[in-house]
């Protein structure tokens, strides 16, 4: 029997009970539903919210809107650098993690930013701490793959990702970042804890999903 690519719903609970012969098309539904449920794979995923500070030195700060949205909170500064280690539980059957960040980016039109970008690196878990890097990882650049606020300094939120899209990962491996691409997991490490590392420069992380790809062979 072929499994189903649309959804399947079980038969109405009107049309079959416990202990009452059922025929023709419930049977049939069932069959399919129960065939459709029996192929499902149950995936990983992970989402981190990233909390910042909402408090202001009022003292500091004068009121002209301009000014305002220069010092708007969670606002990166010039060579501003922040790391974030997200752990993630693969299951046995992970190949691939694909990855969404929401950031947000000041206009780059400004002297106050140099090189934004955010680097997306996988590690495994070694005694409790990260240990040995698996993939050398992705990197998203601005202008390239990020975008900055049109509203002048202020901030505002944007969403970058990976893609979906696999391709042939070298049996050496990598020796440097490459532009964003969904992470590897190599056979020895799938069904182990893992660490996604996520370092920002001059790029303000509110958010990053994490989410299995899996391709049945």
């Amino acid at each position: 029997m072929a499994t189903p690519t649309n959804f399947q719903p079980l038969p109405s609970a009107r049309s079959a009970y416990n202990g009452v012969v059922t025929l023709g098309a419930p049977v049939a539904q069932m069959a399919m539903a129960l065939k459709q449920l029996n192929q499902v794979k149950f995936r990983s995923a992970g989402f981190y919210h990233v909390g910042h500070s909402t408090w202001t030195d009022y003292s500091l700060l004068n009121y002209t809107k301009g000014a305002y949205e220069k010092n708007w909170i969670g606002s990166p500064s010039k060579g501003a650098t922040e790391e974030y280690d997200l752990f993630y539980f693969s299951q046995p059957t992970s190949q691939w993690i694909g990855v969404e960040v929401l950031y947000g980016l000041r206009t780059a039109n400004t002297s106050d930013l140099s090189s934004p970008g955010i680097l997306l690196e996988l590690y495994e878990i070694s005694g409790g701490a990260v240990g040995t890097k698996i993939d050398e990882g992705c990197q998203f650049i601005y202008p390239t793959h990020l975008q900055a606020s049109a509203r002048g300094d202020a901030v505002q939120v944007n969403r970058s990702n990976t893609g979906a899209r696999l391709y042939t990962f070298p049996s050496g491996g990598l020796s440097a970042p490459t532009p964003p691409r969904p992470l590897y997991i190599p056979p020895a490490n799938r069904g182990d804890e893992l660490v996604l590392r996520v370092t920002a420069e001059e790029v303000v992380i509110y958010a990053v999903h994490l989410f299995d790809l899996f391709v049945e062979a």
